[in-house]
């Protein structure tokens, strides 16, 4: 679960990286200082042998020999590093801009708090959307889990919101994690009607792990002994990976969607040098039900379906699920026309065929977008010829995507049209 980012500046005193180029000393003197990083902070010190002797190995054959550009060797040491780990929390950054200050940071510091703030701003403070469907049921769609200081108000409201619905849908299928430990047992705290231990953080260090529990007072009203139900995808990481395992485990909600991405351990930002930093996974989240977690492997769904039609399968579970409990025949028969009408509402998707022309030496391509809730990996492209190519189903109207080409993020070559989505520049398709 990535944490409030906490910042280890360490004093290598290599010269800044120019104009994005990077010379074979500077390679080096970044890659010692990362692995320094590596040997003294990262969770599995096993697996931070490997790492080593793997980038090591690399670095004497040559293969960074022809990376000229700070961004292009950031990238390939991050794929490296996870080739080895398989935690994709791991990530080396590059930063032409230089704004890392070897006095106090004050700079770096000024520069996260304007991004913190445009970011929180672009999601609505943690809730982008909030509803109440037909049948009184209620959904809350949870980009992220921001600071818990900054989120508060705007969860507690969200909760109130819901607080007369019989049952609540929680989305989480773009969610992509927390900024704050404390903001997730908040949330959870309207759930559970005592104290409820939800996880631990364990660092390699402590034998002692740090526990979070639900809180005894929350303010409003509580969401006790109702269904809840949470929408995953394979782009739900993190954070909100942490919410959908948590209540799974405490057996307070179903699971709905595709399997999540698989990355379960808070981290830090490290500052390398003047130009690179690392995200650094420090310590690892253990379940008490379970006494391990979902690294690597994801937050398994109880309803396993496409992340599109997610939405439309807990609406209908959760009138079913009401219908089945009722023992007021007004009230089964209102839900039995609800349910009718939410069937008859079924999503209508259209097959577009994507195509990507050329890339013919490249070893994997994806394609991501609003069809399948932008996960990276869920949708792969198969070669043609020169073309890589795949068919998605989605809904009629504005459909934002992107191709992964080996691990690159890149607009579509052939197709002019973008559009501005929470920070990112993606190719616009409009589906008739």
């Amino acid at each position: 679960m990535t944490m409030r980012t906490l910042l280890l500046i360490l004093t290598l005193f290599i010269s800044p990286v120019c104009y994005g180029q990077i010379t074979n000393t500077q390679k080096q003197e970044t890659i010692d200082g990362i692995l320094k990083v590596l040997q003294s902070r990262y969770v599995f010190p096993d697996v931070a042998d490997s790492m080593q002797n793997f980038v090591i190995t690399k670095l004497n054959s040559g293969k960074y020999d022809s990376i000229t550009s700070g961004s292009e060797f950031a990238f390939r040491l991050t794929r490296d590093l996870q080739e080895i780990s398989k935690d994709l929390h791991l990530r080396v950054e590059f930063n032409e801009n230089n704004n890392v200050k070897e006095n106090n940071g004050s700079d770096e510091t000024i520069s996260q708090e304007i991004w913190l703030n445009q970011l929180l701003a672009e999601n609505n403070y943690g809730i982008n959307s909030k509803k109440i469907l037909e049948g009184n049921i209620g959904y809350l769609e949870i980009p992220l889990f921001g600071p818990l200081e900054q989120c508060v108000d705007t969860l507690i409201s969200a909760m109130q919101y819901v607080a007369g619905t019989d049952a609540l849908i929680l989305d989480l299928r773009s969610c992509r994690g927390s900024l704050d430990e404390n903001t997730i047992p908040f949330l959870c705290s309207y759930f559970f009607a005592v104290p409820t231990h939800l996880f631990d953080f364990q660092t390699r260090e402590t034998k002692t792990p740090k526990q979070f529990w639900t809180y005894a007072w929350v303010p409003g009203n509580h969401y006790l002994e109702k269904p809840i139900y949470i929408l995953t995808s394979g782009r739900t990481f993190s954070g909100g990976e942490e919410l959908a395992y948590d209540l799974k485990h405490t057996n307070r909600a179903v699971i709905i969607g595709e399997v999540t991405r698989g990355g379960a351990n808070p981290t830090e930002l490290v500052t390398i040098n003047p130009n690179f930093s690392m995200s650094v996974p420090y310590m690892r989240s253990v379940n008490p039900v379970t006494q391990t977690n979902w690294e690597g492997i994801g937050v398994q769904p109880d309803i396993q379906v496409k992340s599109n039609i997610a939405l439309h399968t807990a609406h209908i579970k959760a009138l079913t699920s009401l219908y089945e409990k009722s023992s007021d025949e007004n009230q089964r028969f209102k839900l039995a026309e609800t349910i009718k009408k939410a069937e008859a509402n079924k999503p209508r998707f259209k097959q577009i065929r994507f195509e990507l022309n050329g890339f013919e030496n490249a070893k994997e391509v994806f394609v991501s977008g609003t069809f399948n809730s932008w996960s990276p990996t869920n949708t792969p492209m198969e070669k043609e010829g020169n073309t890589w190519v795949a068919t998605v189903e989605t809904e009629p109207g504005e459909t934002g995507y992107k191709f992964i080409v080996d691990g690159k993020w890149i607009t579509d070559p052939d197709n002019p049209k973008t559009i501005r989505e929470n920070g990112y520049e993606n190719s616009l398709l409009i589906v008739e």
